[in-house]
């Protein structure tokens, strides 16, 4: 019979991924596996703590497992279908509850007498018999529950941190005032880094202050100032709206981009959230895209605000943040 075996990963996703490999199995659905501990990032590298899971192939249990998929219409499990960018979303289903164990009337010559429940099991007692579940499952180990009170914590936290992403979809964007403040401060930092370039404002449904070499040399230079996968960009932006909000008096931010980087990543997931919003109107299932960062989710929300037929949500904790779209 199979046992548990416990997992380890800096995040569930990958203790589980872990698993998977490890048993030779496919999916969840094919996974009895049961979460110890999320998992910390501790602060600033120091106390992290990774992820624990205990895990167990369901083809060796012959039970179904505690986080199983919904039965979809044929009796399996259902799931979204793959898009690009987007990966299958298992439906959680509430966990089955063990039917109660028949009880067998005793007469009083025959009842054994009341124990201790304090008190250890001598030579001649017998340990109370365990369900083949009980037996199965680690000593120590309990199910996970959910109180009512966590779910409600929650869901709360996670309907304010929606509120506050649809708030910030929603607000206007910079002032005119702004983004000619900006330019003005963007175009002093690019001329004592001794680029030679120009720094112009580009409208549209996402205003931007961007930043293009003034030939082919200068262009491959500018690549210095995006750094790998933008984060010296981002660095540089927060630069500039420190240097903006202390001009404006307070805090405003502004949208910087070098030789249309921005620009390039903003078309790409706009042709991902659609094909994903066709694909989810087509199924009726909801997908899940790839963890990005607080600026492509908004992009997402943007692109599919004025879709007919589908609605967008964040989920999961930063850096695994994502978008999640749903058939409205």
């Amino acid at each position: 019979m199979s046992e548990y075996r416990e997992f380890t990963g800096k995040t569930v996703e990958e203790a589980l991924r872990r698993a998977r490999e490890e048993f030779g199995v496919g999916g969840l659905a094919d996974l009895d596996f049961e979460i110890l501990t999320q998992g910390s990032r501790g602060v600033l590298g120091m106390g992290a703590e990774p992820a624990r899971i205990i895990a167990a192939p369901r083809s060796g249990l012959g039970t179904p497992s505690r986080q199983g998929a919904e039965p979809g219409p044929s009796g399996g499990a259902a799931r979204a279908p793959r898009g690009p960018g987007a990966s299958e979303v298992p439906e959680a289903a509430p966990p089955l509850a063990a039917p109660p164990a028949p009880r067998v009337p005793t007469t009083p010559a025959t009842a054994p007498p009341p124990r201790d429940e304090h008190r250890p099991a001598g030579k001649g007692e017998a340990e109370p018999s365990r369900s083949r579940s009980e037996r199965r499952r680690p000593r120590g180990r309990r199910p996970q529950e959910a109180s009512p009170v966590t779910a409600e914590r929650a869901a709360a936290v996670e309907s304010e941190r929606a509120a506050a992403e649809r708030q910030e979809i929603h607000a206007a964007e910079a002032s005119p005032g702004a983004l000619a403040a900006g330019k003005e401060i963007l175009e002093r930092l690019v001329g004592l880094m001794g680029y030679r370039a120009t720094v112009n404002v580009v409208d549209g449904r996402t205003a931007r202050i961007t930043v293009q070499g003034i030939d082919d040399h200068e262009r491959e230079a500018l690549g210095a100032l995006i750094g790998r996968k933008g984060e010296r960009l981002s660095a540089l932006q927060h630069l500039v709206n420190l240097m903006l909000s202390r001009r404006m008096g307070e805090w405003t931010r502004v949208l910087v981009d070098v030789e249309d980087y921005r620009g390039r990543r903003e078309r790409q997931l706009t042709e991902v959230a659609l094909r994903a919003a066709d694909r989810v109107v087509a199924t009726g299932t909801m997908l899940q895209l790839e963890p990005m960062s607080a600026l492509e989710r908004r992009w997402i929300h943007l692109a599919l605000r004025d879709v007919e037929g589908v609605t967008t949500q964040s989920i999961g904790e930063e850096p695994m943040r994502r978008v999640v779209v749903i058939k409205a």
